[in-house]
């Protein structure tokens, strides 16, 4: 098989990235591991969607996102764009989001292939020639003339060998993994301020003592689902490598076994749930941080703090400096990696690196402001035709913590898409492409950066 523009990863980014190169006018292939599209969205039932919010009179992030939410809305899945871009999470049904994001690809014209899980690439010259997938067919080769990666966890980079990092500096630890899970049959009027407190007082004892890893008390909301008498849940931590298949193991079933003992506490605990049952536990478990590319740019912590802006702008991030635990604690109130922690164990960042976190009180961009994310973080050092987006772009650990979120992911690999069209259409390497050929077609696509 050969096609003009190979995307791989039908999350939020490779999604936003095969419908860009697509609707310009290349032969766009999308391949992805499950048999349906939507990424963390829907195999992660992450939600909702973070890091489009600017303020209530425009949005960070539009293009694909605006289209996304409006073919959900038009299905029943989410509220209209007009409401939903002025507040800081979309919510919506990921099963909905499942449909209404196959659909507006195939309008596009996007061919995609499912239940196909990339293994493997060919590289000539920093040149991609080829990936490797395995699926039902066997090992299946695809050849294109450009590659964009939008894994998440940047494996087409991984593959071509070329260079990346992961976690922080010093130890190579990376953010906590999670695994949101979704509970129905809730009466919900039942649940009062006197619940909540009561509850969340019961988990802290719990979490406390051992017996639930988490790291809020919370009772659910409404993220990756807007149905009546029915919650999402983000309330877990594992720690571990997300690209270590021993570790992926270890933390689903550790993940699902702690989710099953937070569903039947709150059944027999919490007025409001006693006839609540599990409706959903996702396909794989939440991953937060794996690979990030050495690009031609590096986004750092004083790009996002400062708000910086760049000529060569192909995205806009809004997002602040959101890091989960990489140790995975809970105890304590343990929640972000930041020099004020409060855990009691001990830590070496604390204890050695403590003035390369974060601080509690600059983690976020300057009120009412945004920062670039510049075209060089989506290009791996020596690549000829591999683009990346998504949450493993170029950017040092603490300012991954701000990109790694979906409404970002789209307007990077919306981007992305678009550079790749342009380096097809000139037959130019993607590291020679005009960035600002680039944003005047994000314009007409309704794309901000």
């Amino acid at each position: 098989m050969e096609k003009d523009v190979v995307v791989i990863g039908g999350g939020p980014a490779g999604m936003a990235a095969a419908w860009a190169s697509s609707k310009l006018g290349a032969d766009v292939l999308l391949t992805e591991r499950y048999g349906f599209l939507g990424g963390m969205a829907t195999s992660g039932l992450v939600g909702g969607i973070l890091g489009h919010y600017f303020n209530e009179n425009e949005p960070a992030v539009s293009g694909f996102l605006k289209l996304l939410i409006e073919k959900t809305n038009k299905l029943g899945g989410c509220e209209k764009w007009e409401s939903v871009y002025k507040k800081r999470g979309i919510s919506f049904d990921s099963e909905i989001l499942k449909i209404s994001s196959e659909k507006l690809l195939i309008e596009e014209k996007v061919e995609i292939l499912y239940h196909s899980f990339v293994c493997g690439a060919k590289v000539e010259d920093g040149r991609v020639k080829e990936i490797e997938v395995a699926n039902k067919n066997g090992k299946m080769r695809i050849k294109g003339k450009i590659f964009i990666d939008a894994t998440g966890d940047a494996d087409i980079a991984y593959y071509s060998g070329f260079e990346y990092t992961k976690g922080r500096f010093f130890d190579g630890k990376m953010q906590s993994m999670g695994c949101i899970f979704k509970t129905a049959g809730i009466d919900e009027e039942k649940i009062t301020e006197d619940v909540v407190k009561m509850a969340r007082e019961k988990l802290n004892q719990l979490r406390e003592n051992g017996e639930l890893k988490i790291y809020n008390e919370g009772l659910g909301g409404k993220g990756s689902t807007i149905r009546k008498g029915e919650r999402s849940f983000n309330v877990m931590r594992f720690s571990g490598d997300g690209t270590d298949v021993f570790d992926l193991t270890k933390g689903e079933i550790f993940l699902r076994d702690q989710i099953y003992k937070y569903w039947k506490f709150l059944k027999e605990n919490v007025p409001g749930f006693e006839n609540s049952y599990i409706s959903a536990l996702p396909p794989n478990i939440g991953i937060r941080e794996t690979r990030q590319i050495k690009g031609l740019h590096t986004l750092t912590e004083d790009d996002i703090l400062n708000g910086k802006k760049r000529d060569n702008s192909i995205a806009r991030g809004t997002y602040w400096i959101d890091i989960h635990c990489p140790l995975g604690r809970t105890k304590d109130n343990v929640h972000l990696c930041v020099k004020e922690c409060l855990t009691k164990e001990y830590c070496i960042a604390l204890d050695k690196y403590k003035e390369y976190l974060p601080s509690k009180g600059k983690l976020y961009p300057p009120e009412n402001d945004w920062f670039s994310i510049p075209y060089g973080c989506l290009m791996p050092e020596k690549s000829k035709n591999l683009i990346v987006v998504g949450r493993c772009i170029s950017a040092e650990h603490k300012a991954m913590g701000s990109i790694r979120v979906m409404a970002t992911g789209m307007a990077t690999g919306h981007a992305g898409g678009v550079a790749g069209y342009i380096a097809l259409d000139r037959n130019i390497s993607v590291d020679k492409v005009d960035v600002k050929e680039i944003q005047k077609h994000l314009e007409k696509q309704e794309g901000l950066y």
